[in-house]
């Protein structure tokens, strides 16, 4: 799904719910009479029939138990509209039916609609989620709830909370918006709005996304991400990434315009799109792509690729990073690959380029190059003093360079060698061999805004005392859930 669909698609869900909503209520032009007969008074202390300005009532106190089509309630006291087709329950409200069983402290029920207005300390118990609120709207003809304001759901997952919101009970699907957070074990996540379908395990996240992938280490941001039951996430509109190894030793960042992330037990492949920029601990590069592979632990760098580490840069059209221990092992570079390393003692740059060019390192210094077939090098030497004593250009089909403590040391050099030595003189260390490239300046650097939730963390206990009929110890909370739920990250 492309970024236009997904967005005009989630933005159009609360409209086409209300409309199937609506669309599916009983007509306006509902007997009176049958609507009056589909309230069955079941028990009752005192009943007591009035006539006002709204017509007909029935007031029932004490006791009161009544069934309609759709539910049985029971409640302190109750009173039926008869010429309003409505129903208007007090006190300790309870209700079941066979999908939901709900709580409040008042409740207003439209016989012909079927919506009901639930007020006070709502909590509503589906089967597959326990939701509370101070003001809900409900259809039991569509199984649809409208959440006004703000609302916690609970499930065996974890906790959501959100400014307001409508949740679908027939299709376990909900859509919430206004500072949504969502905590669980594995992971916690912030948004402006939400749209799930918990039964499939997808949803989308829109504006200001936070993701905190607590079992994969890695932290997500940006203004769009859609996620499915596959392990498939899309990060759009800036994503930004942190990655922490295992012995929270090693950090890595990664910002692009979007990517993709693709989940599997413990294995996390990812592709960046557009202007990519990775920063590690040991090195960092820009590209137009960038694909990571948790398994083989490679980075493949493709779309005019830079990558530096310490004194050296690498470009070229493919450039492979592989990772070991969370250190690099090597790099290889195709297709007329150019290096550049900078000579730190002396101030001037080496420069080795060829077909193919791969580069090894052993406890994070560079160890040898070897570039191949048609290598061309350029490396400026020193006298005994540590001078500047000119330059030698060579080339050959095979050539190799070896380093002591990151400074070049030697030089080998095999079939159809061909050198020139350049003495030293005031133009030597500006020369330059074909395709040089050395930008130090667009090297990305560690972010300086950090990735933490900008949302409180979601409160542990329930937003209100819960009601009497409640299940439990009378009603009475149990201690355990008034502690705060935290990431654990946090």
């Amino acid at each position: 799904m492309n970024t236009f669909s997904a967005h005009r698609i989630s933005g159009l869900i609360p409209a086409l719910l209300l409309a199937v909503m609506i669309a599916l209520l009983p007509g306006p032009h509902a007997e009176t009479a049958e609507a009056q007969n589909r309230v069955r008074i079941l028990q009752s202390d005192q009943l007591e029939g009035v006539t006002t300005e709204d017509g007909r009532i029935r007031k029932l106190t004490g006791n009161v138990k009544l069934q309609t089509d759709d539910f049985t309630i029971v409640c302190d006291s109750a009173m039926q509209y008869l010429d309003l087709d409505e129903l208007r329950a007090f006190g300790n409200i309870e209700i079941e039916s066979d999908r939901e069983r709900i709580w409040s402290d008042k409740a207003t029920y439209d016989l012909d609609s079927e919506i009901t207005h639930f007020e006070g300390r709502v909590i509503m118990q589906s089967e597959n989620a326990l939701l509370f609120s101070q003001e809900v709207f409900y259809s039991f003809a569509t199984e649809i709830a409208l959440f006004p304001e703000y609302l916690r759901l609970e499930d065996e997952r974890g906790v959501l909370v959100a400014d307001s919101g409508y949740y679908y009970n027939a299709l376990d699907s909900a859509i919430f918006r206004g500072n949504v957070q969502v905590a669980d074990s594995l992971q916690y996540i912030e948004a402006d709005s939400m749209f799930t379908n918990r039964a499939d395990e997808y949803y989308e996240l829109h504006g200001r996304v936070f993701l905190d992938d607590l079992e994969h280490r890695t932290r997500l941001m940006g203004q769009f991400v859609l996620s499915d039951s596959t392990g498939y996430r899309r990060v759009e509109g800036g994503s930004r990434m942190r990655r922490i190894n295992e012995e929270q030793t090693d950090t890595t960042f990664q910002w692009s315009e979007w990517m993709e992330v693709h989940q599997k037990d413990t294995i996390n492949t990812f592709t960046a799109y557009e202007n990519v920029h990775i920063w590690s601990d040991s090195y960092s590069s820009l590209s137009d792509t960038a694909d990571y592979d948790d398994l083989t632990e490679k980075f493949i760098l493709t779309g005019n690729p830079r990558l530096w580490y310490d004194e050296m840069q690498l470009s070229g059209p493919y450039i492979l990073i592989q990772v070991e221990d969370d250190s690099v092992r090597y790099l290889r570079g195709h297709d007329r690959p150019f290096a550049v390393q900078r000579d730190t003692a002396i101030d001037r740059l080496n420069q080795i380029t060829g077909d193919t060019l791969y580069i090894e390192f052993q406890e994070g210094t560079v160890s040898f190059m070897d570039v191949f077939p048609q290598g061309n090098v350029l490396y400026f030497v020193k006298d005994s003093d540590g001078n500047p004593d000119g330059a030698i250009e060579m080339t050959a089909d095979f050539i190799k360079l070896l380093f002591g403590g990151g400074e070049l040391d030697d030089v080998i050099a095999r079939r159809n060698v061909d050198g020139t030595f350049h003495p030293e003189n005031p133009d030597v260390e500006n020369k330059r061999i074909d395709g040089f490239v050395w930008e130090p300046e667009l090297r990305p650097q560690r972010p300086d805004e950090p990735m933490e939730p900008r949302l409180p963390p979601i409160p542990g206990g329930r937003p209100f005392e819960l009601p009497d009929r409640y299940p439990g110890e009378n009603g009475v909370r149990n201690n355990a859930a008034e502690r705060e739920t935290e990431p654990a990250s946090r």
